[in-house]
């Protein structure tokens, strides 16, 4: 599935991957090697999901090399989705472990490259002792070495990341649906001094010299004529909007976060990525 980001990484996602220092206790230990490439875990994140081959409720384990650090990812709705598009790269691996809301092991996932990956997996021989209890995810993931294939000896004690996102916004998302609306029109001018009062202060850095080149990228991935606001909450001065439409080249789905500062909500963040089934 391709992402799209349009918009600049916003500063609290800067500090999403980080070293877990010494004193800190690891999200995860032990050992992953893929067919062509391995790493020892370090980092793991733990959130709701659906899960396994029937998309089922369950609980997703993104695990890494490098710590995850969780309130850069915790107020976005497809986490999954942000780790691809913001966390992992070439030196940051991830791998996803799929549990049942029981503790049952449902399968996983990764991909390090051409050659070396898995859309979804699920073999018998895993091994887990992985319970969800008490808010967290803890004990270990194992699948014994086969010549030629993936295989893992994962240990995890990691809090389970909350679903809740605040309280709901009203049909067409309020206030923040409206500075969205605002933000549209001004965008569909194509005018740089429209369209920056409409982004947080710390997305509006870099613009003296490149605010042209800026909004014309914005433009390129942006709804072309009309979108839709599905789903929307609010938690004191941060909000978060679903929303469908229709860029010039493909229907996507945008999740985009609003920060309320000098009494009027501003884009702080919009992630794109395909829609899918249609």
């Amino acid at each position: 599935m391709t992402g799209l980001s349009r918009l600049a990484v916003p500063l609290l996602t800067l500090s999403l991957a980080a070293p877990v220092a010494a004193e800190e206790p690891r999200q995860a230990s032990g050992s992953f090697s893929g067919r062509n490439a391995s790493f020892e875990p370090t980092g793991a994140y733990a959130f709701h999901s659906v899960v396994g081959m029937d998309d089922a409720k369950g609980i997703r384990i993104a695990v890494s090399n490098a710590g995850f650090i969780a309130e850069g990812i915790d107020a976005y709705y497809d986490r999954r989705h942000y780790i691809d598009t913001y966390f992992r790269d070439a030196e940051t691996q991830v791998v996803y472990f799929d549990f049942a809301l029981s503790g049952a092991y449902r399968g996983m996932s990764y991909n390090f490259g051409s050659g070396d990956g898995c859309g979804f997996c699920y073999d018998g021989t895993v091994v887990s002792t992985v319970q969800l209890a008490g808010g967290r995810a803890k004990g270990k993931v194992k699948l014994a070495p086969k010549p030629g294939e993936a295989h893992w000896d994962v240990d995890i004690d990691v809090p389970i990341a909350s679903s809740d996102y605040g309280a709901a916004l009203p049909a067409g998302g309020g206030d923040p649906g409206k500075a969205y609306a605002a933000y549209h029109a001004a965008l569909a001018t194509g005018k740089t001094d429209a369209v920056k009062s409409f982004l947080t202060e710390d997305m509006q850095e870099g613009w003296a010299k490149d605010g042209d080149e800026i909004v014309s990228s914005y433009r390129k991935d942006h709804p072309e004529k009309s979108f839709k606001i599905v789903n929307g909450w609010v938690r004191g001065d941060r909000a978060l909007l679903l929303i469908e439409g229709e860029t010039p080249y493909m229907n996507a789905t945008s999740e985009v976060q609003l920060v309320k500062e000098k009494g009027t909500w501003r884009i702080d963040n919009e992630m794109m990525k395909v829609k899918m089934g249609g």
